[in-house]
């Protein structure tokens, strides 16, 4: 049985080697992301959606909490390009048979580049 912090640590490591394919797998076929610059409803919405912004990012974890099956992750959000910005940020994760469920995005929206 995977735990729930390891799922979110393998769907982290997808994202910032940017294998977004692999990422889809620790995620439900009804993922909900909800996020302060957008909301989905499922892998493909939520990886089209991020795509449309053009940027190349990685995450920095500064720190995870489990709590039954929920994950808190705190996090440097680090646009690297076209612009660049290192962006606070706390995420919710919902684990459920595995996988991300559902997914809370919280950051200080004056902070994102435009760009």
């Amino acid at each position: 049985m995977t735990k729930p912090l390891e799922v979110v640590e393998s769907f982290f490591k997808a994202i910032n080697a940017g294998d977004f394919n692999l990422a889809k797998q620790f995620m439900t076929d009804n993922h909900e992301y909800h996020g302060p610059m957008f909301s989905t409803t499922s892998p493909e919405d939520y990886f089209e959606k991020l795509e449309a912004f053009k940027m190349e990012f990685a995450v920095e974890t500064q720190d995870m909490l489990v709590a039954d099956h929920a994950v808190t992750h705190v996090a440097i959000l680090k646009v690297l390009s076209p612009v660049q910005a290192s962006i606070p940020t706390c995420e919710v994760f919902k684990i459920k048979e595995e996988k991300i469920e559902k997914q809370y995005f919280y950051f200080d929206t004056a902070l994102f580049p435009k760009g």
